[in-house]
């Protein structure tokens, strides 16, 4: 007994439906769980964006819109203060409705792109169908060539035989004659050129379609004679004028003298192809150009940072040493003849002097971060860390630091900077928690994407807002005031830096006084490479 349709649809549909239903509910109970383990608001929304994002894909686009509304309820109802009913407070209102902006958001494009994708699998269905066809033609005609150059005594009786079959066939096929004069035109011939098989028939291939040659004619009709066959590309003109590019194949009929007696070609019309080349090849001439032009503009800025850097140098550690040290000569000459307040001055002026020195020191170094070679090896992460907790060691003297480090990979990069990056990561992990009265810094690494680890820093310090998330990898950006945290803001504009040099990528996560984790990515060492 069969179902009906109108069965089958509604039992389709209330198993779409259904099943959308059940994911929310699914979502709801995992960030439930997960909240209650690490007690933090990034899984509010983690696995409801999956649940919208894989219910559009799989499910369609109403059980999709069905799961955005669902989630936007759940997370209101659930994850938004006060817990366990729908939130009547205004200030909830802005994250509800960005939670459900930015779910409807990620439904549509995964609907886009599951539409894409099925529209680009049709094509391609639909194209591989063509070249079958195309291909099963190509080898028919073929097929019936190398008949015919076998049957060589009984060619002509063959092709005026096959006359009837070569006439239905849309490839353009003819025959000429030993002086070149055209002996049979098929229909794909006269589609394809315009003239009628009364018209050709008789007239000099060459001449009539003003022939281009890929080389002399002389030299292909040696190529010809002495293998039996020629295949090439040729450019023909039609008879309304315009020109068409065409797979030309010969085969050459000889008599019993070995003579050329008779030669069959077969022309393919491949202009459009060849068009799709040529643009494609301009495209790669623009692409080249744009490519040349971005390096010389990149060559351009390096040299402008190198004279930037040469003028740091010179012409403004000049001055600040002048600064400097006549401060420092008037400290100490007339201390005894200045009040209290003209001392802070003074004390004033070098302490900023030498902060300005600092800036000076740490903008040379980053600017040179650019410009230094890369010298790749395997480096072991374990031995760096080790390094650096020894170089640490007069900083955390006297502190309680709970240290937990994982056994970190040997990665692929330039050991000198990857220490810099830990360097500057480290150190800022142990200046962040300094008000801890127990600090915790872990470091470990995490499965990444193919042939590549991720490598992380934790600590339970001040933390930051995620926010100012942007800030943190950029030029003298800080977060925090220099009185209670000491720095120049440089260090992890020198991470990004090195990171993006080596093929990397780099981020930041953490919350107010909830400390902060930071990530970076490197590719993993090529097999049997040893330690630098």
């Amino acid at each position: 007994m069969q179902k009906s349709p109108s069965r089958e649809l509604i039992l389709s549909i209330l198993w779409r439906y259904g099943l959308s239903i059940i994911l929310v509910a699914l979502a709801v109970v995992l960030t439930l769980l997960l909240q209650m383990a690490f007690s933090t608001p990034f899984w509010r929304s983690f696995f409801f964006v999956w649940v919208v994002i894989g219910s559009t894909w799989f499910l369609g686009k109403g059980p999709g819109f069905t799961t955005v509304v669902l989630s936007t309820l759940a997370v209101d109802y659930y994850f938004t203060p006060p817990f366990g009913q729908f939130s009547h407070d205004p200030k909830n209102l802005p994250f509800v409705v960005v939670f459900f902006i930015f779910a409807f958001v990620s439904g549509f494009v995964s609907s886009r792109l599951k539409d894409r994708e099925t529209a680009l699998s049709k094509a391609r269905d639909e194209l591989e169908s063509r070249v079958q066809e195309r291909t099963k033609e190509l080898e028919k005609s073929n097929t019936l060539l190398l008949a015919e150059i076998e049957e060589r005594k009984h060619a002509e009786e063959i092709l005026h035989n096959q006359a009837g079959l070569l006439h239905l066939t849309h490839d353009s096929i003819l025959v000429r004659d030993k002086a070149g004069l055209i002996t049979y035109w098929n229909r794909g011939a006269e589609e394809l050129y315009g003239w009628k098989s009364g018209e050709a028939v008789g007239k000099v291939t060459h001449e009539l379609l003003q022939t281009i040659f890929p080389e002399p004619l002389e030299d292909i009709m040696a190529q010809l004679v002495r293998s039996g066959h020629w295949e090439g590309e040729l450019v023909h003109t039609r008879r309304d004028g315009t020109q068409v590019v065409v797979s030309s194949r010969w085969a050459v009929q000889k008599d019993e003298l070995g003579q050329p007696a008779s030669v069959l070609e077969t022309n393919n019309d491949i202009t459009e192809r060849k068009r799709a080349e040529e643009g494609i090849r301009k495209l790669n001439e623009e692409l080249e150009a744009r490519v040349i032009k971005r390096t010389d503009e990149l060559g351009e800025v390096n040299r402008e940072l190198e004279a930037f850097a040469y003028s740091v140098s010179h012409d403004l550690r000049a001055p600040l040493r002048h600064l400097a040290g006549y401060a420092e000569l008037l400290q100490k000459s007339a201390s005894s003849d200045l009040d209290e307040k003209s001392v802070r001055y003074v004390a004033m002026i070098l302490e900023s002097a030498k902060r300005m020195g600092e800036l000076i020191d740490d903008l040379l170094a980053f600017s040179r971060t650019s410009r230094t070679e890369i010298k790749k090896s395997r480096v072991s992460l374990d031995q760096l860390v080790s390094e650096i907790s020894d170089e640490l060691s007069r900083e955390t003297d006297g502190r309680d630091i709970a240290w937990r480090i994982g056994n970190l990979p040997d990665v692929s990069g330039d050991r000198s900077m990857l220490k810099l990056v830990l360097m500057n990561i480290i150190s800022n992990a142990v200046k962040f928690t300094r008000q801890r009265q127990r600090a915790e810094i872990e470091i470990g690494h995490a499965g990444g994407e193919a042939n590549e680890l991720v490598i992380f820093v934790r600590d339970n310090g001040v933390g930051f807002d995620m926010k100012y998330a942007h800030k943190l990898f950029g030029v003298f950006q800080r977060l925090h005031r220099a009185e209670e945290f000491e720095g120049t803001g440089i260090g992890l504009a020198h991470v990004q830096r090195i990171i993006y040099r080596h093929g990397g990528r780099v981020w930041a996560e953490g919350a107010s006084d909830k400390g902060a984790t930071i990530y970076f990515t490197l590719p993993g060492p090529p097999e049997g490479t040893g330690h630098e």
